[in-house]
């Protein structure tokens, strides 16, 4: 279209267009103007739109052709929508006269090239704009399309790694020259794998490109979004004077990503984590400042996603480490590096020890004693929970062949492991050494509940067909309900150190811990209590009744060398009786 035919055009236009929206204004009986003037619109062989701000408030048929869009799509069309260049939108809406070359995004992704002529005016009274759109595709050169494909996701139409790493070299090297900041923020959909094996493909595009628009009208202008990964984003901020702009920036995005998604009249649920790194504080490079807001976002993962983390010196040492461990933990449990401690479990009646809890340790020889609770977390991260089962199990039958018979050996069970393979990999170990399974105890969390009921269900009662035990540990810190505990038929239950940190002096904690003695009785179970630390404790929970005592008044977790005289061992808080007044005082306390 000539500059000449443009301007013959956008007069023929305006006036047709005034004669038609403020014909809609008036009364009903202008209705018949308003029908000319709007069959004048229609007769045009260019695309006309109006818009007040980004929403589409009008289009004629042939617009409905250029874009793609069906007959029945209303009037509800934003600006963003169909066009995929941000610069492009602002400069059409900047209240200036524009005529430019841009893509037009249909409804099916694919893009579409056009010319448009823009120029503010009166919609029903208030400001807006007016754009006559030209049909330009088909004399646009093939080139085109592929080169911008190269450079863009052909999905969302954002653009791709490559676009990414030449912008943000660009900006570097504009914040070495005016000392201002850049920043990264990585952007991964929280259970956006779910969304796609629940509601299928087609609604897991839909949403990406839901999200990239959210992306695009989110970010500043002079900044960038780009889709780096299955339902990964990354957006480049530039001329930030302060860091604490990114924080604010990250907040706006998470609660923009965490609205429901509409899809066919469902509400599909979208969150975010984030993770964010600013160029010059925490990066010398590109490459560096990508790492790094990578590892930043694997943190807000890890914490429990929809959060936003900022990558610090300690996070990166931390995540170093981290990713340390999980290289060498196959390696570690193959080679015995980590080991089997155990703890004495004392006969609530004598103070002999009725059983051993077996706890794996990890003395490394770089780091030290490694944490139970980080490296069982990155073995079952890592899928590696199994063999460190496997070893705990070995190393425990071992040690309680020097133990005597009535002592038995509480294994903890990872939530993961509640399928049959645990079961045939316990057959198969208790077979090979000849051990007496009902000296074997397996211990579960709450969280095997949740995870799958009717699968722990039937796991527990193998295991229980082949002798072994089953308790469940930190009982009362969960969701545990009364009913579980008579369907899973469960032998014994560990009371949480949590309640007994207060005993006996705590009212509440007392009668909680009276009242799960109680329904233990009531339910046929045996109860031990964890975190016992004081004689007075002691005297207090023999007085309950409860059967057996845990915790770090009869001894840390040692290795099993440290407990040779098994036999023989009796803590010295036993060494009297149980006072009477002691118990009187029990059946008194509330």
């Amino acid at each position: 279209m000539t500059g000449l035919a443009v301007a013959f055009a956008m007069l023929g236009v305006a006036v047709l267009a005034v004669a038609y929206l403020h014909a809609r204004a008036r009364a009903a009986t202008a209705m018949a103007e308003a029908r000319h003037a709007r069959l004048a619109i229609e007769a045009l062989p260019n695309g006309i739109i109006l818009c007040r701000g980004l929403q589409i408030v009008e289009f004629n048929s042939a617009f409905r052709t250029i874009a793609g869009i069906d007959r029945e799509a209303g009037g509800d069309l934003l600006v963003t929508r169909l066009l995929a260049d941000r610069g492009a939108i602002d400069r059409l809406l900047s209240g200036d006269e524009v005529k430019l070359e841009t893509e037009l995004v249909r409804p099916d992704g694919a893009l579409h090239r056009v010319a448009i002529a823009a120029r503010p005016f009166d919609v029903g009274g208030g400001s807006g704009h007016l754009l006559v759109v030209d049909d330009i595709h088909d004399r646009e050169d093939a080139d085109h399309r592929i080169s911008f494909l190269a450079h863009h996701d052909a999905l969302t139409r954002l653009p791709n790694r490559e676009v990414l790493r030449a912008r943000l070299d660009a900006a570097i090297a504009r914040c070495d020259e005016t000392g201002s900041l850049c920043a990264v923020l990585w952007i991964d959909l929280d259970h956006f794998k779910e969304v796609n094996d629940l509601k299928g493909h087609t609604v897991g595009d839909r949403l990406l490109c839901y999200v990239a628009d959210k992306l695009r009208f989110e970010v500043p202008s002079d900044g960038l979004v780009a889709r780096v990964g299955g339902d990964e984003f990354v957006v480049l901020c530039e001329n930030i004077a302060d860091a604490s702009e990114v924080k604010l920036i990250a907040q706006q995005l998470r609660r923009r990503l965490n609205r429901p998604f509409l899809f066919e009249e469902q509400l599909v649920p979208v969150g975010a984590s984030i993770g964010v790194a600013v160029y010059p504080r925490d990066a010398a490079s590109a490459e560096e400042l990508l790492h790094n807001a990578d590892l930043a976002l694997y943190r807000a993962k890890a914490e429990g996603r929809g959060r936003s983390r900022h990558f610090s010196s300690a996070l990166g040492e931390e995540i170093a480490r981290r990713s340390n461990l999980a290289q060498q933990i196959d390696g570690a449990i193959t080679d015995g590096q980590i080991e089997t401690w155990f703890q004495p479990v004392v006969d609530a009646r004598t103070g002999t020890i009725s059983a051993f809890e077996a706890l794996a340790r990890w003395p490394h020889p770089d780091y030290g004693m490694v944490g139970p609770l980080e490296f069982i977390r990155i073995a079952e991260e890592t899928g590696a929970i199994p063999a460190l089962t496997d070893l705990v199990i070995r190393n425990s039958i071992k040690a309680a062949a020097n133990w005597p018979q009535h002592v038995r050996v509480a294994v903890n069970v990872s939530p993961s492991q509640i399928n049959s393979e645990l079961v045939d990999q316990v057959r198969t170990l208790i077979q090979a050494s000849g051990f007496d399974p009902r000296r074997l105890e397996l211990e579960v969390t709450e969280d095997v509940l949740i995870k799958d009921f009717d699968q722990a269900s039937s796991m527990f009662a193998r295991l229980r067909a082949l002798g072994v035990t089953v308790a469940m540990d930190d009982f009362g810190a969960g969701y545990t309900s009364i009913s579980n505990l008579r369907q899973l038929n469960f032998d014994r239950i560990k009371i949480d150190r949590i309640f007994t940190s207060d005993l006996p002096n705590h009212r509440r904690s007392v009668a909680i811990v009276r009242g799960i003695v109680g329904l233990a009785r009531h339910l046929d179970l045996r109860v031990t209590v964890e975190g016992v630390e004081t004689a007075e404790q002691v005297a207090f929970l023999r007085g309950l009744g409860c059967d057996e005592l845990q915790g770090f008044l009869f001894s840390r977790p040692l290795p099993a060398a440290e407990f040779a005289d098994v036999a023989d061992w009796r803590h010295s808080s036993f060494a009297a009786p149980l006072p009477r007044q002691m118990i009187n005082a029990v059946d008194a306390a509330e």
